[in-house]
């Protein structure tokens, strides 16, 4: 059956063309594979992240601020209470109350900010880092088996694939999260 999306198709017009797909001739071939790989991984990364959830106890919104907790720190910026609320989306209040829960568990630590003592930064703690080292170590492990498949100019083409698709995703969350 012809494809109406796909531009040398001579007869288009027997299926419904799909208005949230563009109909733009320079779509590559490979963007709907792409996007269906994207899915899956997403998909996929959902379930383990979710066992890891189940496994220590942790909701959604926790298991979200932990890894903001945990990339913040990697990139060498402790997160304050406040800038976690506005990376979550919610009040100062529920983030407390996220914080708190992650404090309660082990998996983060407050300290005061040794150059502005008014500001609490949220660390990753050394418990939480054991954890999850335990936990994600094998697909660690997996990721480095699939990176080394690639040489160094195709990785950086991949990390600016997903940072780009990483900012038009969080875009569209504050779209659909400022109309909800």
């Amino acid at each position: 059956m012809p494809d109406p999306t796909h531009p040398t198709d001579p007869t288009p017009q027997t299926r419904p063309i799909d208005s949230t797909r563009p109909t733009d001739s320079t779509r590559s071939p490979l963007a709907d594979d792409i996007v269906t790989s994207m899915q899956r991984l997403t998909t996929e990364s959902q379930k383990v992240a979710q066992a890891f959830a189940t496994q220590q106890g942790l909701g959604h919104i926790d298991l979200e601020a932990l890894l903001h907790v945990m990339q913040a720190e990697r990139g060498g910026d402790p997160v304050t209470a406040g800038r976690l609320g506005e990376l979550l989306g919610v009040t100062s209040g529920a983030a407390t109350g996220v914080i708190d829960r992650l404090e309660r568990v082990g998996h983060v630590q407050r300290s005061r900010d040794d150059a502005d003592r008014r500001r609490v930064l949220v660390r990753y703690s050394d418990r939480a880092r054991a954890v999850a080292g335990a936990f994600f170590g094998p697909l660690g492990v997996m990721s480095d088996e699939v990176m080394s498949g690639f040489d160094e100019a195709e990785l950086r083409t991949v990390r600016r694939f997903l940072d780009g698709m990483s900012a038009a995703m969080a875009e569209r969350a504050r779209e659909v999260g400022r109309s909800a």
